[in-house]
């Protein structure tokens, strides 16, 4: 497994900084987020349990002798998640999270600023009073049972479904990995997480045959990988708009196979939802993965 979590680290600074160094020493792989919560305690999720950031460089089930966030510890993450340049990534200020290096997802907590001009829509954030680092993890084979089944002969439409923090992203990137070796595909990268590329080049491994369009609003990453690039298959992460759906629609008339990860707490109530059920009854997905927590999943075939 290649984890985020040395990255994440480098977003935090004095006693908090030397607490996590200690900690990832014994347990490397087990953290999957970081909380940081302006003047309390500050804590981790380590094996799917919030667990408090201990100042002698442990973790524990109380909070006695946890570390307490200070503005600075705040103020240094923040900023750092943003390369000390703000107004660089404004879009990503505004939807409330970037990915920073390593491919982790930075979430932020604070006091809306909405624009003048357009009641209701969110311009900034101000007042940072909670960050949220999700780590990112690649784990080499994660999807080899679900290529080997669905994708090593001829292509077909396969879905993931999983609830927060069940593995869709990493299953995803394993599945492009292995897919983008035997065929021509695209990956449509909108958060930077599939593939945590920087200046143009993926610092994961997603296939050689793997084009990768970062920071494309999903349905114009879609309609632009079909037109310029021809894959075999599109690679897509978190669908679910009317606009996704019309690009995806569009892909799906034109010959491409559709790979996608939606979220849910299966296949059943994500069949439900508007955009999974027009693309179920055009017959776009032959079979689903259903994820659990533990990074574990079933594969469904649909009739």
């Amino acid at each position: 497994m290649k984890s985020g979590i040395r990255q994440a680290v480098e977003l935090l600074t004095g006693r908090l900084r030397l607490a996590l160094e200690n900690i990832i020493q014994e347990h490397p792989d087990g953290i999957t987020e970081l909380r940081l919560r302006l003047r309390r305690y500050a804590s981790a999720v380590f094996l799917g349990r919030d667990m408090y950031i201990n100042s002698s460089g442990s973790l524990s089930e109380s909070p006695d002798g946890g570390i307490i966030c200070t503005e600075e510890d705040i103020e240094y993450a923040f900023k750092s998640a943003f390369s000390y340049s703000l107004h660089s990534y404004s879009r990503e200020l505004s939807s409330g999270f970037i990915t920073s290096s390593g491919g982790n997802r930075v979430g932020l907590c604070g006091t809306a600023v909405t624009a003048l001009n357009k009641p209701g829509e969110v311009e900034s954030v101000k007042y940072i009073s909670s960050i949220n680092i999700r780590i990112a993890h690649e784990i080499t084979g994660f999807g080899l049972r679900l290529f080997e089944r669905c994708l090593n002969g001829s292509l077909c439409g396969v879905i993931i479904v999983g609830p927060p923090a069940s593995g869709k992203t990493t299953l995803l990137r394993d599945v492009a990995r292995l897919l983008g070796d035997k065929a021509r595909i695209s990956l449509i990268d909108e958060l930077d997480e599939l593939s945590s590329s920087v200046k143009g080049i993926p610092s994961h491994d997603i296939g050689r045959l793997t084009d990768v369009f970062v920071g494309y609003p999903k349905h114009e990453g879609i309609r632009t990988a079909v037109r310029a690039m021809s894959p075999r298959a599109v690679i897509v992460d978190e669908i679910g708009t009317e606009e996704d759906l019309h690009s995806l629609e569009y892909a799906l008339h034109s010959g491409v196979c559709l790979v996608s990860a939606v979220h849910g707490e299966g296949f059943k109530e994500a069949s439900k939802k508007d955009c999974v059920k027009r693309l179920l009854e055009l017959g776009a997905f032959k079979y689903a993965a259903e994820l659990t927590d533990g990074y574990e999943y079933r594969i469904i075939r649909i009739d």
